[in-house]
C-alpha cells in the first residue's frame, strides 16, 4: 500500500482498497525537516506551519523578518517558544478552563517532540490539519 497525499490513507494499486492509519508525531517531525540547532531556520519553519495549518490556533510575534515568539493552543496544551539571544527558551502548559495547571521549561529536542505529538493527536482527528500536515512531507 501506499500513502495518500494527506499521509492518513493508504490505497493498494492493485485492488483499489484504501486504510485509513493514524499520523505519529515522529512522522510529523520528518515532514518538518527542522534542524534544531540553526534557531533562525527552525522557528521559521515552525512558524510557517502553524500558519499554514494551525493559525487559529496561534500566534507569531515577529520584529521586522525576526520571529521572535510562538504560541501554539491545542487544549488542555500549550506550546510557547520565543528568543533569548541566540538561543530559544520553551515552554509547555497543561491548562484546564483557561487555568494553567504547571509550566515546563523544556529543552528544544523534548519540547519539539511534545508539540508533533499533540499536532499529531489533532491531526488524527482534523481532516484539514492532517492534510496540511501531508503537504509539509513533500506530498504535494
Amino acid at each position: 500500500m501506499s500513502p495518500g497525499p494527506d499521509g492518513r490513507l493508504y490505497f493498494c494499486q492493485f485492488c483499489r482498497t484504501s486504510q485509513q492509519v493514524g499520523i505519529g508525531g515522529d512522522q510529523i517531525a520528518a515532514g518538518m525537516a527542522v534542524d534544531l540547532a540553526n534557531i533562525d531556520a527552525f522557528l521559521s519553519r515552525l512558524a510557517a506551519t502553524l500558519g499554514q495549518g494551525f493559525a487559529e490556533h496561534s500566534r507569531i510575534t515577529m520584529n521586522g523578518q525576526w520571529i521572535m515568539a510562538i504560541d501554539l493552543s491545542l487544549e488542555p496544551d500549550q506550546f510557547h517558544i520565543h528568543r533569548e539571544g541566540p538561543r530559544a527558551v520553551a515552554t509547555h502548559q497543561k491548562v484546564v478552563r483557561g487555568i494553567a495547571l504547571r509550566t515546563k521549561t523544556l529543552p528544544l529536542d523534548v519540547w519539539f517532540e511534545q508539540l508533533t505529538r499533540v499536532l499529531a493527536e489533532h491531526a488524527n482527528t482534523n481532516a484539514r490539519a492532517a492534510w496540511v500536515l501531508g503537504q509539509l512531507g513533500g506530498q504535494r
